[in-house]
């Protein structure tokens, strides 16, 4: 009885530790009219970038926040797997400083149970201090069920933003729908974890099902999010995988499911709206890059042994890095990179619009402007393409296709004396 009790007290001071880790969620309660559901964004993210400003001495004031997302059924590993990655990028007698996910339930009633309660925010260490710090998004599972932390997490939604639903949803349906859209929105690289690989049909449609819920209710975003589907410490083994053709089991992935385009119904018709033809051209359409990363289980058969398993986890996060350097890069350029200031920002007027549950589609545009994102040229030219077929497309293609030919010929005579034709050509766009 008295173990009983120490372990249930251990337990209770560790997700108490774990709720400052909390980033949004939602909380629900019962008013006389019905009830009514409130989004809460806690401080996590500002205080986590504001901690990698000041990290070293050297740390630069601007910094531009990359999110990384972990989603996932309930029991996947996705919070064991970031603990993983936290521990393999932190430097020697570091990883305590850094605050980590609290592992699944491996028996008993918690099995069943989400860990993570909401979404919870963590830093990736070697990136900490940095010009690109990464944070990792732990979501819980995408079922949305009543999650094992909310039993001893109950004070992290008292501070904060708070956004009210205004249309009636459970807590399925807001997980469903709110969090993707979100995190799809601010993810750089969205991690999807899986551990059973005879279900990569089911997978590949949950993942178009979840990013469409962001991709297609997302209008300027130019950049797409990369993805990384991870298969974590399944039963099965094979050796092509962990070898040094780090694509061996993508191709086997999009290999098995190809069929699938013709097979679901959902499928076939997202295909042929589009005009797609297979399941590599359909994933394209929500995400810059997919690659299939494969994580054997510790401790099972030939490779799953600790030097494999930590090969494995050392090549995801070099993965992780890679994806984020070149959605960032692009970012940049299509002037959707967002600093620790304007972060903030976009986050609210993300929160608040997603609260609304319209069905309009949120708009990047509109961020850059509240932003204050330096205008350029480029963008300049950019928003007279939107408002030219925003009405009329037939009537806009001709003042597009005039704006684009003056807009060619300026800048040949550019080439030739930088800067003299600058105005002029910026006034044309804009007249």
């Amino acid at each position: 009885m008295s173990s009983r009790g120490g372990s249930e007290s251990n337990h209770s001071d560790t997700f108490k530790k774990d709720e400052g880790a909390k980033w949004f969620g939602l909380v629900t309660k019962a008013r006389s009219g019905g009830r009514v559901s409130v989004i809460v964004e806690t401080p996590r993210l500002a205080k986590l970038v504001e901690s990698s400003v000041h990290a070293f001495e050297d740390s630069p004031g601007l910094q531009f926040p990359s999110i990384t997302s972990f989603v996932g059924f309930t029991g996947a590993g996705k919070s064991v797997l970031i603990r993983s990655l936290i521990y393999h990028s932190a430097k020697d007698g570091t990883f305590s400083s850094f605050d980590a996910p609290v592992p699944g339930a491996r028996s008993g009633e918690g099995l069943l149970l989400s860990t993570t309660g909401e979404v919870n925010l963590y830093a990736e260490p070697s990136t900490f201090g940095t010009k690109s710090p990464i944070f990792f998004a732990d979501c819980k599972g995408i079922m949305g069920s009543e999650p094992l932390a909310s039993r001893y997490q109950n004070s992290w939604a008292k501070l904060g933003r708070k956004y009210r639903i205004q249309i009636s949803m459970d807590r399925r349906t807001v997980v469903k729908k709110i969090y993707p859209r979100f995190l799809y929105i601010f993810s750089d690289v969205v991690c999807y974890v899986t551990k059973d690989h005879r279900s990569w049909a089911d997978t590949a449609v949950r993942l178009l099902e979840w990013s469409s819920a962001g991709a297609q209710t997302t209008i300027n975003q130019y950049t797409l999010p990369a993805l990384i589907i991870i298969l974590n410490a399944p039963i099965v083994e094979n050796s092509d995988w962990v070898s040094d053709d780090q694509d061996a089991v993508t191709r086997d992935f999009f290999r098995v499911i190809e069929n699938e385009l013709e097979a679901n119904d959902n499928l076939t018709g997202l295909a042929s709206k589009y005009g797609d033809t297979s399941m590599l051209e359909l994933f394209k359409r929500s995400y810059s890059s997919v690659h299939v990363h494969y994580i054997p289980l510790q401790g099972n058969g030939r490779l799953g042994n600790v030097d494999v398993v930590y090969k494995q986890t050392e090549r995801l996060l070099a993965r992780i890095k890679s994806d984020t350097a070149r959605v960032q890069k692009n970012r940049a350029g299509s002037l959707t990179r967002f600093d620790n200031k304007q972060l903030s920002t976009i986050a609210d007027l993300a929160f608040k619009h997603l609260a609304t549950g319209s069905a309009e589609p949120f708009d990047f545009g509109r961020c850059r402007q509240h932003a204050g994102v330096l205008e350029t040229l480029d963008s300049h030219f950019g928003e007279y393409l939107r408002h030219c077929f925003k009405s009329n497309i037939r009537l806009g293609l001709g003042a597009c296709v005039s704006a684009l030919g003056s807009a060619i010929f300026m800048n040949a005579l550019l080439a030739k004396d930088e800067g003299k034709y600058n105005t002029l050509m910026l006034g044309s766009l804009i007249l």
